[in-house]
């Protein structure tokens, strides 16, 4: 799986190597688009270029759609030329917030690219610089600055469990094309340039290659046509100043917004995107009291993900609008010391009842009475009383027993004189057997787990949990509904070691595409209670039927029948699974955006339902009518609110018949 990171001036396509090091191809591809003299579209930074994603997520539609898949078609193109094969399913960087993650993920999608999760782009930055670690709790802040403005994100990171939360995010259009007509004004400016000779978009291309060579030299200069242009690193440093200094300001305001609600301050700042790159990117940001990180950032967010699709299990979680969770962290004072209490209060309270008594006379406590024998002899008539029962733990190593101080020394008894011998005493009960110490138990429990998820692949389900505290094994258990593929088992329990789960990144179970009911138990120590297992049911995944329109060349391409005029083209469909494929309607569409209803086209054909056999093609041929300009072939369902079958065209140019 490969990481994607379609931001709004450049798309990358990053993987992580056998070592597990992030790697990918070449140089950044455009995500800028123009159009062509003939109405196409061409992926590239050109004068009149718009950005696809920022056009996709402020106006969805087909323009959009169609920018995003003329952007990573060039992209998958330039992949494929350099040896890599073609990147079945791709990890998707999308907005830390905002609304359009799942627009952007049909756009993808429909581009030929199975979108197999998202991840959103800071926490991306956050694993490019290792942010994540075992044990560590830490909160940072993500700078990420390209060329249409800033976004700044606050997260909190959780090593031990893995948990990274969104705490707050801001946005400020300050970015590249700012600080590229900063650059221009001045350029004009110095060199007088006139608007006539010289237009705004040439100087801001021309601002634009100066900054970017001032990223690895001191001082740059640039041939425009017959003028000569020349920029040095202080003259970039001051004239980008004031926008600079509204970043800091930015930066200043979300950490006193997020301070307010009680979270932490961060502890250093990661910067990302193309301006990150800039030496004097992070220079205003220092005197905040933070520690700015400046690694290879243009490449943070296309090797985070890349590195994520090996990484593991990691949870992401949106922090609420109220105020921060009170939790105890590194920055809290230690609360004050509780007052000693003394682990024996009653010999103070013996020490006073003597000290309010008259001192009694103590006679030689530490020599035996052999002057008076007569103590001896009221001791030895005395009943002797039955020995209370004495527990004695077996012990390994003989050890002291030191006697209190000033006790006196026990009396030796000698035997009684048959004459004063006493009546026999009731037989004594058998002392208790010694206690015997305990080996711990090796006995292990299930116990329930937390954040239960899958994650359908195809015809497989990747599973993660969150492992209780000392838990090294669970089991799991599934059972699928109605029929499953050859080979796979339609239910079964395994057990999965901790070690192999967090090196696997989960547990992948082949179940087909059918609806899962999983139960997992994992075993601890000691039990849960109360005792329950951890259950989710996953629904059955819709058969997907790929579609693609086939205009022939040459004489027979054109038809002329009944007065009509035009092509005759072929539209061929393919399931890959066995289903029945829901009533059609074929619709003609004009103009250069491509239709999405009925209503925007003329229906050419109406398909009647069919069954579909996995893998065999289905060819439905119709004339198409000739017309002028760019036109349109698709295929949508006659109920929109059907789901029995995903509906997705092979590719989305392929569309276009004119």
């Amino acid at each position: 799986m490969d990481g994607l990171d379609f931001g709004d001036s450049f798309a990358r396509l990053a993987w992580a190597d056998p070592g597990g090091r992030p790697a990918a191809v070449g140089p950044a591809q455009p995500a800028t688009v123009r159009r062509t003299p003939g109405g196409g579209l061409r992926a590239e930074r050109a004068e009149g270029a718009f950005s696809a994603r920022a056009r996709l997520l402020g106006r969805p539609g087909p323009e959009g759609e169609a920018a995003v898949g003329c952007v990573l078609a060039e992209l998958v193109r330039q992949t494929v030329e350099a040896g890599r094969p073609h990147p079945g399913e791709v990890l998707l960087g999308v907005p830390a917030y905002g609304t359009g993650e799942a627009t952007l993920v049909r756009a993808v999608e429909a581009a030929n690219l199975r979108v197999a999760q998202t991840l959103p782009e800071p926490v991306a930055v956050l694993l490019h610089y290792a942010g994540v670690r075992d044990g560590v709790r830490s909160t940072v802040l993500v700078h990420d600055q390209g060329a249409t403005g800033l976004r700044l994100t606050l997260l909190e990171v959780a090593g031990d469990d893995r948990t990274v939360t969104v705490v707050d995010s801001a946005r400020a259009p300050i970015g590249g094309d700012q600080w590229d007509g900063l650059l221009a004004a001045e350029l004009r400016l110095r060199y007088g340039l006139p608007a006539t000779a010289v237009p705004e978009s040439a100087l801001r291309r021309a601002a634009e290659q100066l900054r970017l060579a001032l990223g690895s030299a001191d001082q740059a200069e640039l041939q425009l046509g017959e003028q000569l242009l020349f920029l040095d690193r202080a003259t970039l440093a001051a004239v980008t100043r004031p926008l600079r200094e509204q970043a800091a300001a930015a930066a200043d305001a979300l950490l006193l917004r997020t301070g307010e609600r009680g979270w932490e301050p961060p502890s250093s700042v990661l910067l990302a995107g193309g301006l990150g790159a800039a030496p004097e990117a992070g220079e205003l940001l220092g005197p905040l009291g933070l520690l700015v990180r400046q690694e290879q950032p243009e490449l943070a967010v296309a090797r985070g993900l890349a590195l994520a699709t090996a990484f593991g299990m990691l949870w992401i979680e949106h922090a609420p609008a109220g105020p921060a969770p009170r939790r105890r962290s590194a920055w809290t004072p230690e609360p004050p010391p509780l007052p000693f209490e003394d682990p024996e209060p009653h010999q103070l309270l013996v020490e006073e009842t003597k000290l309010n008594q008259p001192p009694v006379e103590d006679p030689e406590p530490h020599r035996p009475p052999v002057d008076d024998p007569e103590p001896l002899e009221a001791l030895l008539k005395a009943p002797v009383p039955p020995p209370s029962p004495v527990r004695e733990a077996p012990t390994v190593r003989p050890e002291s027993v030191e006697e209190p101080p000033f006790a006196p020394p026990t009396p030796v008894e000698e035997p009684p004189s048959p004459a004063e011998e006493d009546p026999p005493l009731p037989p004594k009960a058998p002392p208790p057997s010694p206690a015997v110490e305990e080996e711990p138990s090796t006995a292990l429990y299930p116990v329930p787990v937390t954040h239960l998820d899958a994650l359908r692949r195809g015809d497989r389900l990747l599973v993660r949990w969150a492992w209780p505290a000392q838990s090294r094994e669970a089991r799991v258990g599934w059972q699928v509904d109605g029929p499953t593929p050859a080979g796979v088992a339609g239910s079964g329990e395994l057990r999965c070691s901790r070690r192999g789960y967090e090196h696997d990144g989960g547990l992948t179970l082949p179940v087909g595409r059918g609806a899962v009911d999983l139960t997992v138990w994992a075993y601890a120590p000691a039990p849960a209670e109360p005792a329950a297992q951890s259950a989710l049911r996953v629904e059955a995944e819709p058969p997907e039927v790929r579609y693609e329109v086939v205009l022939p060349k040459g004489p027979r391409a054109w038809t002329s029948r009944a007065g009509l005029h035009g092509w005759t083209a072929r539209v061929v469909f393919t399931a890959e699974a066995d289903c029945r494929l829901p009533p059609l309607r074929v619709v003609h569409g004009l103009g250069r955006d491509r239709p999405t209803r009925a209503g925007e086209g003329t229906v050419l054909h109406e398909l009647p339902a069919q069954e579909l056999t996995a893998g065999t093609p289905f060819t439905l041929r119709l004339a198409v009518p000739a017309t002028r300009g760019p036109s349109w072939l698709v295929c949508l369902p006659v109920a929109p609110e059907d789901r029995s079958v995903v509906l997705r065209p092979l590719a989305l140019h392929r569309l276009r018949v004119t």
